[in-house]
């Protein structure tokens, strides 16, 4: 059972200090001074490497002082999700008033984009990387899993609005999907600019996901490319065993898709395993660099297609949402990143970076000739990015077997808002 010690407990040494009527006050405060320190540590090394002792040294605590608030890594990981939750609360709070679906997204973005450069001035507690959910299990998986879902419901019920009333329950989910994750990827490539940039930022990403890459009136025909993970001379054990990694690794996290689950996936031992592979480690970085590859292949191939740019980049796009809903998909998810070791970090990095350039400079390309709308390419080509890696979570939703789900997809994208 999910516990927590009684407020009028013993603390710990170090905490008996004070009246005892304040007791119940100096404990929250407390509490959240720890939730405070083991957010970036739990952000930085996942579920599985967050140590209660580091996050103990980071307040001045042993061990055992944390454990007194927390006696379970769990329950602190829990307590940090749900800080999580409770931050999108009061953003949603506030968007929630704004008239419209469009001025509610708008709302939502500026916020958080806002809260984001508090963080980096250091005026906000970071926001814990939801990621880790995938690592908790049982009980305490399926709390953040329901809280998760309640914050996903409010912010599809952000476009429960008349003037989106063409928009059925599926194409609401599509897009907070999408909204959502480019929320999060935001985290990363906001990093790159000054602070003083952030609200024209935030302006520009509320244009892409409310007005799309495509001009009004205009549409684009889906191509017809297919996606292949290896060639015929792969080695097919390893292709296997790429593909069971991938899926693992995105459903229970980094340090959760432990070697005995990767193999009982595959149906063999861990001997078979360690025949194929040296390490896990080195395993989910050949994911990684089969993923990126695959996103490099899709948009070499679609280089010479007849049509405009813009019909080039949706074809691209188009491809690898097949893919990642298809028998070889999916694609891993980067927010798997984080919990790496560093000596992987910088190579995936890179690899990521050059996929995001190359969507960038496609769009560029396409606002050149007139086929896409005038955004800001580098915003667009990270949104974008981040788009196809979340269509990975379809396949765990009822929303996959829907007929025609790559295309709503992409007309979701490439659309915004305004199209079914």
């Amino acid at each position: 059972m999910l516990s927590r010690k009684r407020q009028d407990e013993t603390p710990a040494t170090g905490e008996r200090d004070g009246q005892a009527a304040s007791a119940p006050d100096r404990f929250e405060r407390r509490r959240a001074d720890i939730i405070a320190a083991a957010i970036p540590v739990l952000n930085g090394h996942g579920f599985k490497g967050m140590r209660l002792t580091a996050v103990a040294e980071l307040i001045g605590l042993r061990a055992t002082g944390v454990t007194y608030y927390f006696p379970r890594k769990e329950e602190l990981a829990v307590a940090c999700l749900e800080s999580g939750y409770a931050v999108f609360d009061e953003l949603l709070d506030q968007a929630e008033k704004a008239p419209d679906g469009a001025s509610r997204i708008a709302t939502l973005i500026d916020l958080f984009v806002a809260r984001d450069a508090a963080v980096r001035r250091g005026e906000a507690m970071p926001l814990s990387s939801f990621a880790a959910i995938r690592a908790l299990e049982g009980e305490h998986r399926d709390r953040v899993v329901e809280g998760y879902k309640r914050m996903f419901r409010r912010v599809r019920a952000l476009l429960d609005s008349p003037e989106l009333g063409h928009i059925d329950r599926v194409g609401r989910t599509i897009r907070a999907l999408v909204l959502m994750e480019q929320l999060f990827w935001a985290n990363v490539w906001l990093g790159d600019y000054d602070l003083d940039h952030f609200p024209r930022l935030a302006q520009r990403m509320t244009d892409i996901v409310v007005s799309g890459l495509m001009p009004a009136g205009a549409s684009a025909d889906l191509g017809n490319l297919q996606l292949r993970s290896a060639d015929e001379h792969a080695d097919a054990a390893k292709e296997s065993f790429l593909m069971a990694a991938s899926r693992q690794i995105n459903e229970h996290g980094y340090r959760g898709a432990s070697v005995d689950r990767i193999s009982a996936a595959l149906n063999v031992t861990k001997g078979a395993f360690y025949h194929h592979n040296e390490a896990k480690d080195d395993l989910v970085a050949a994911c990684f660099r089969r993923s990126f590859g695959i996103a490099r292949e899709a948009q070499r191939q679609v280089r010479d297609l007849p049509g405009s740019e813009l019909q080039r980049l949706v074809s691209a796009v188009a491809g690898l949402i097949r893919f990642q809903l298809g028998p070889e998909g999916p694609l891993l998810r980067t927010s798997v990143l984080s919990s790496m070791p560093q000596e992987h970090q910088v190579e995936i990095m890179s690899l990521s970076y050059k996929v995001s350039r190359q969507f960038s400079s496609m769009i560029a390309d396409a606002v050149a000739d007139g086929s896409a709308r005038a955004v800001d390419p580098a915003v667009a080509g990270a949104m974008l990015h981040a788009a196809i890696n979340v269509a990975s979570d379809m396949r765990i939703l009822t929303i996959s077997r829907e007929s025609d789900i790559v295309g709503r997809f992409v007309h979701a994208l490439f659309g915004g808002l305004s199209r079914q």
